[in-house]
């Protein structure tokens, strides 16, 4: 199907045109539409790069070079582009047969990388390339997003020609020598992405997303951030061991899913067809008896979700190990809690509480527990722990209500988080209470509250600071956080007289 004369009138043409300089091709519309999408993701946030640019360094990261050899098109036959262009043009594919065969994007071939993250990566790598070229120039007036239509990119290719000569090309041809002559920037900036970074937001999928322009800016920061990267390394550490979490199977009679096992109870049309071929008398006494098999099913569990609010301190006193130890618990936490299904509520605090996320099991959509936002926040650093605890059992009351169902609050803090008993109190009556504390080099639990948690958990400097230490002391607390056996207590409203602990040997508290 040709482009219509208002597409081809479009300001869209002029980047659809650019094509013909992309040496990365492919017959597949529909990956040609995901190049769309990167492009116009990078046109919210105000980067202006040519769109063969971005269709060509997005490609690799998509498709085996293997597959499809990497040059420029045929259509480049008719445009007469020789001399520096040409020369350009050659050693713009030599840089991108190279960048193709490195680790980076090998490992993002195999991951299979949302749109959301590729687009991030090319904002990475090329944006720095653009800025030098353009300078740090916005897009002028009103963004031009692409169509996203695949019909358009199927039948684009005999269009090329015409729509590249439509047009002025000196910017694009500009930047595609400017590429040329800064090939070493570009494969660098590629080999610099960090792999487990790149790895660690891979396996979150959607909870990486970057829905809008401010959310591919923190996803960018996580790449640029030593802090975030400690406590990534730290999140793979643990990551691997709950991923493989799976909800507990059940069987039932009634036809939902697939046949799971044989029962002794069912219905007529789920009846092992065996069971006809005994005697009739033998047939109804075996009936009567309950003796007869019947196909079971894989049973759907309608039992309520609960409910988790996870609370991370944020002040200037879990900077360094005790930071890391508490977003990479955080992280692990909440993706084994939403696999075994629950409901999970997140937000930091120091001297005020911070936005709130909520995220359901199961929910395709973005509007979940951001890990960009965990790995970088920065808090205020001061610390106000009454008046935080006091709105935050405001906010809990409410939600107890709303959702009738009892909380499990998870503090994750220090030694010195100092709350007002009575508002430990009033928090206890309507949730249950997990205290996480990671204590200083030389210091010890004192807290008057310690008593009225249910559950509490002390991490100390020695497991802070080694890395076998700290990895099976976050899965433990992880292990315990998340056992199924808690559910009747909660579901029962049942409480403990005195707080379970988990202290290492030798701490007083």
């Amino acid at each position: 199907m040709p482009l219509g004369p208002h597409l081809r009138d479009s300001p869209a043409a002029r980047e659809l045109g650019s094509l013909a300089l992309s040496v990365v091709p492919t017959d597949n519309p529909m990956i040609a539409l995901r190049a769309a999408q990167w492009r116009n993701a990078l046109t919210k946030v105000g980067l202006g790069v040519p769109f063969w640019a971005v269709h060509d360094l997005g490609m690799l990261t998509v498709v085996d070079p293997a597959t499809v050899p990497i040059g420029p098109r045929s259509v480049l036959s008719q445009l007469n582009l020789a001399g520096p262009v040409g020369e350009a043009l050659q050693g713009y594919t030599e840089t991108l047969n190279e960048i193709a065969q490195s680790e980076v994007l090998e490992k993002a071939r195999q991951w299979r990388l949302s749109d959301d993250l590729i687009a991030v990566l090319l904002l990475k790598v090329i944006g720095p390339l653009w800025e030098r070229y353009r300078g740090h120039q916005l897009v002028a007036g009103v963004p031009t997003l692409l169509p996203l239509d695949p019909e358009i990119y199927r039948d684009i290719e005999p269009e090329l020609p015409q729509l590249f000569g439509a047009h002025d090309r000196s910017d694009d041809v500009g930047f595609l020598q400017h590429v040329a002559r800064e090939r070493l920037r570009l494969i660098t900036a590629v080999e610099q992405i960090d792999l487990d970074t790149l790895r660690l937001l891979g396996m979150f999928g959607a909870e990486a997303s970057a829905a809008g322009a401010l959310q591919m800016l923190d996803l960018l920061n996580v790449f640029e951030s030593p802090e975030a990267n400690d406590v990534v390394n730290f999140s793979l550490d643990l990551l691997p061991s709950v991923l493989e979490t799976k909800r507990a199977s059940g069987q039932q009679t009634f036809a939902v899913d697939g046949y799971s096992g044989v029962e002794r109870r069912g219905t007529l049309d789920s009846l092992v067809l065996s069971e006809l071929a005994f005697d009739e008398d033998l047939f109804d006494r075996r009936w009567v008896e309950k003796e007869v098999f019947f196909y079971a099913r894989e049973k759907q569990h309608e039992e309520d979700r609960r409910l988790h609010y996870v609370m991370v301190d944020a002040s200037a006193s879990m900077r360094g190990q005790r930071s890391v130890f508490a977003r990479g618990l955080a992280l692990t936490l909440v993706k084994k809690l939403l696999l075994q299904g629950e409901d999970v509520y997140f937000r930091f605090f120091d001297s005020r509480l911070y936005e709130v996320q909520h995220a359901r099991a199961g929910r395709s959509d973005k509007s979940g527990i951001s890990a960009p936002y965990v790995l970088c926040f920065k808090g205020e650093r001061g610390r106000n722990y009454a008046k935080v605890f006091g709105m935050l059992a405001n906010e809990l009351q409410r939600l107890h209500r709303r959702e009738r169902r009892t909380p499990i609050l998870y503090i994750l803090t220090h030694a010195q988080c100092h709350v007002p008993l009575d508002t430990i109190e009033r928090l206890r009556t309507i949730a249950r209470l997990y205290g996480v504390f990671m204590l200083p080099s030389t210091g010890e639990l004192d807290l008057e509250y310690l008593s009225r948690l249910h559950t509490v958990q002390v991490v100390d400097h020695d497991a802070l600071s080694q890395k076998s230490a700290r990895t099976q002391r976050a899965l433990e607390i992880v292990d315990d956080a998340t056992k199924t056996e808690k559910k009747a207590v909660v579901e029962k409203g049942e409480e403990e007289e005195e707080p379970r602990r988990s202290i290492p040997p030798g701490e007083l508290v």
